[in-house]
Order: C-alpha cells, then structure tokens, then sequence
C-alpha cells in the first residue's frame, strides 16, 4: 500500500474541488490535483489555510479522513453525519466501561510491554551481532518482562498502571543507551512529568511520532463504529478520546519508538535539527514514520484497524480481545 496522506501544511494553502477532484493550490497557484479515490486522508497541520465546503462535502462523502492539527496535536476531524447512528457499539462500551473492564485495560498494557520488550530485545542481538556489549539491554528487557508477568496480578486499574510506569522506567533507561547520547535523552517526559528546562530533541521526536499515531487510531476508532471518549484504561475525561489513548498503547513501541530509534542512529541530524528548524524537521520526521507504518506488511495502519474491529467483538461477546503482539 502506498502513502495516501496529503499533508497540507503552507500558509496561504487553499483546498477547493474542480471536477469530482481535490485541488489544492497556494497563492493562486495549483500544488497538486487528485481524485478522492487516491486519498486515505487530508491533514491540516497550519491555521494559514483554507477549505472550502466542496472539498468538506467531498471527502465526507468519499471516506477521505479529514483532519485538522494544531502543530503535532490532533485538534478535530470531519465526522460523517450517519455516524451518529451507531449507538449500539457505544452502549455496549457504556455497559463495559460501568462493570470496571480491568480486563480489556490489562490487555492494552500486556500488548505494550511485549512490545516494548521486543524492542529491546532486538537492539540485544544486533549489539551482539556487533560484537558489543548488550548485558544492559538484557537485564532490562528481563525487568520488563518481570513487569508484564506483574499485570496477571493487578486487580484495578490503579495497580496496572503502578506496573506499568515500572517498566516504562528500565524499557526508557536502555533506549537511552541505544540512541547516541548527543540527543541529551535520559528518560521519557510527559504532559505530567515535564522537564525542568527545554525538551530534548529525542522527547520532541516521540510527541511528533504519538501525536501521528494518535491520528491513525482516532481513525481506526472510527471506522470501527465505537465512542473514542469511553475508554477503559485512560478515564474518560472531559474531550480527552480516552479509547484511543488505549489503543494507541500496544503500538507505541512499534509504530512509533521503534522507527525514530533506527532514525536516531542512523540520521541523529534530523532528531537534532528539531531545535534549529523544527517545521522542516517535523515533516522529516512525519514522512519517516508514515513509510514505517504505511509500508510494512500487514501495514501498521491495518493492524490498528484490525485491532478496532477486534474491540467491538469482544464487546459484542464474539471474541475474546487480545492485544497484538509483535514478533521479531
């Protein structure tokens, strides 16, 4: 599959239709011209741009995803009107999310933590295939998978998430040492764990990576039918989209640490150019990891969809759900 996204992002950008296609041209002057069958989605990144109500009413009606950003944060997509009509997914998740669910939050953090110590375990043995020393790597690929037999245990969802920042700690501590030590990388910041001065180029690298995932599972949310505010482990929470928070768990290692880290040793210029010329970077970096996700096989945007669809099963009493677990 190829990459479908237009990423629309120059100020001045105007996207209006011309004969059943989207036209997008920038100060009169026509950039690309294409039909809506060519398109998986349209992202907005800039407030310097424009839309006009055909080119809305067209990827409306033809299922092109259209999504609006602010920077590298989701701000709001197109939503089609006869999406509304899908109450019953959503009562089934009202139904789930009342009875506790600590099963379904188990299973998005057992997915995450295999993964992460997939990750790992793979720097282990290409630094052993390099004849360097990978005993770190393995000791804290143990600690992970110490922690991951601890969620079999945890009865709320408090208790996961106690698990769950223990492994974040050792899988965090040995990407530091897999990436070169120029990008200032010691450990993982959050919106609740902020840095005391600037954000280093690696952390601004992952927020970039998350928020395009993000993206791709609000989607896969979607077109799956469910409510991505009612979530399981992430508490629904003012216009927080929790369920996507969820299942954008289980591919965060994969989709998202696992290409930046290869970028960051293989290109560390462009993680470090974040700090010199970020909007040129930062579409470096989202091109990057959409032809990680886009071009692998199965592509990691079937698998999130995939993953969606496997959700309403197990709401639906069908199937049991199982995180997606990667293989080496």
């Amino acid at each position: 599959m190829g990459i479908r996204v237009a990423l629309i992002d120059q100020h001045g950008a105007f996207l209006g239709v011309r004969q059943g296609r989207f036209v997008l041209k920038v100060k009169n002057e026509v950039k690309w011209e294409m039909a809506p069958s060519e398109l998986d989605s349209i992202v907005i990144v800039t407030e310097g741009s424009s839309i006009s109500a055909a080119a809305v009413s067209l990827a409306s009606t033809f299922g092109v995803d259209l999504v609006f950003m602010r920077g590298s944060k989701p701000l709001a997509r197109v939503i089609p009107y006869k999406y509304g009509t899908l109450m019953r997914n959503w009562s089934l998740q009202l139904r789930a999310y009342e009875s506790g669910a600590v099963n379904l939050a188990r299973a998005f953090l057992e997915g995450k933590l295999h993964n992460q110590r997939m990750v790992l375990m793979e720097y282990s043995r290409r630094f052993r295939g390099g004849g360097r020393d990978a005993g770190f790597l393995e000791d804290k690929a143990r600690e992970v998978a110490v922690r991951l037999s601890e969620l079999g245990n945890a009865s709320s969802v408090e208790e996961l998430l106690v698990v769950e920042a223990h492994a974040a700690r050792s899988y965090w501590e040995a990407v530091s040492r897999i990436i070169p030590s120029e990008l200032g990388f010691s450990h993982r910041y959050t919106r609740s764990n902020p840095p005391e001065g600037e954000l280093d180029p690696f952390n601004t690298a992952l927020n970039i990576g998350y928020a395009l995932l993000r993206k791709e599972v609000w989607r896969g949310v979607f077109l799956a039918g469910l409510n991505p505010y009612v979530g399981f482990l992430h508490k629904p929470r003012g216009s927080r989209p929790s369920l996507v928070l969820d299942l954008m768990e289980e591919f965060r290692p994969i989709s998202v640490d696992r290409p930046l880290i290869g970028l960051a040793r293989t290109d560390k210029r462009v993680i470090l150019n974040l700090k010199k010329n970020a909007e040129k970077e930062v579409r470096v970096i989202w091109s990057h990891l959409l032809k990680y996700m886009r071009g692998s096989k199965p592509t990691h945007v079937d698998l999130i969809n995939s993953q969606a669809r496997k959700l309403v099963l197990h709401l639906q009493g069908v199937y049991r759900y199982a995180p997606f677990k990667s293989r080496w």
